[in-house]
């Protein structure tokens, strides 16, 4: 094999290397994933990168990263023409990652899509869980059957007052949420990962003085709303209140459209409260980590 070069693509380089990642992707979403890609490495400015293999002035390969706020990133798949080839963009790209202080780095793929993420598993990545996608249909409906409500609930959004964040991290405890993305970050990353995100709306549930667990809701796309983050406080756990919270967001907050929800597979407390709750599964996403000591 001749001699190539890796580097982060340049700008005329972008929307060949955007068409060769998703050159594999099904004839009706191929354009859409392309223009989507192309204008996210537009519009991220330092936030994304793109790295490329050359080879005689030919495009080889190419693997897409992202940095998010929290020490978290997130990997595309790398596509080339060759393993060496992919090989030697995804050690770049998760040299950047590593650089710009990126602790966890997650990467997704359909079920069908397994094989494709060996390059990242050559270079520290392990399929840790499947993310389920549930969803509210939209229809709210309040049951004559509901309890007494126990809960207060008080609305915030960023920049948040301690009391927020400190309920934030405690609901963060023995979490069954992929708890992976957590270990190897501080409270502060953690907490820079949920209050650095733009338009979300934060819901504090107290019962008396007392702190119970909290909401995080967010624009969606089509007109949904995302439930981003629902978590109760350990010592109030297993006493219904997360059923009361998430009832709350359903009927009081998500009321302009159907309400979506990603949950780890192997958290059944949450699977089977979104279940009671009226929402169904709509898809469901392999996913793979790698951790770093920066």
């Amino acid at each position: 094999m001749s001699r190539f070069d890796v580097s982060q693509a340049a700008p005329h380089e972008l929307l060949p290397a955007c068409r060769l990642l998703f050159a594999r992707s099904g004839a009706a979403d191929r354009d859409q994933f392309v223009e989507r890609c192309h204008d996210r490495l537009l519009s991220d400015g330092e936030a994304s990168r793109i790295f490329v293999a050359r080879e005689s002035g030919r495009l080889r390969a190419a693997a897409l990263v992202q940095t998010l706020p929290g020490a978290l990133g997130i990997a595309l798949p790398p596509r080339g023409h060759s393993r060496q080839f992919e090989d030697a963009v995804t050690a770049a790209a998760c040299a950047w990652l590593r650089e710009r202080g990126v602790k966890v780095c997650q990467a997704f793929a359909a079920q069908n899509e397994r094989d494709e993420m060996a390059p990242l598993e050559r270079h520290g990545f392990k399929h840790t869980t499947q993310l389920v996608f549930l969803r509210h249909s939209g229809t709210r409906t309040k049951s004559s059957a509901q309890p007494t409500p126990r809960l207060t609930f008080a609305f915030s959004a960023p920049p948040l007052v301690d009391h927020m964040e400190d309920t934030l991290l405690a609901t963060h405890i023995d979490s069954l949420d992929c708890p992976e993305l957590n270990r190897p970050r501080t409270a502060a990353e953690i907490m820079r990962g949920f209050a650095e995100t733009p338009h979300s709306e934060w819901y504090l549930a107290t019962r008396g003085d007392e702190h119970v667990g909290l909401a995080i809701i967010e624009p969606g796309a089509e007109g949904a709303i995302d439930l981003t983050y629902l978590g109760i406080e350990p010592t109030k756990r297993g006493r219904g209140f997360g059923s009361e919270l998430l009832n709350f967001v359903i009927t009081s907050v998500a009321y302009s459209g159907p309400l979506n929800v990603s949950v780890d597979a192997r958290n059944a407390p949450a699977m089977r409260l979104y279940a009671r709750h009226g929402f169904a599964e709509y898809d469901r996403r392999e996913v793979w980590l790698a951790s770093w000591s920066i």
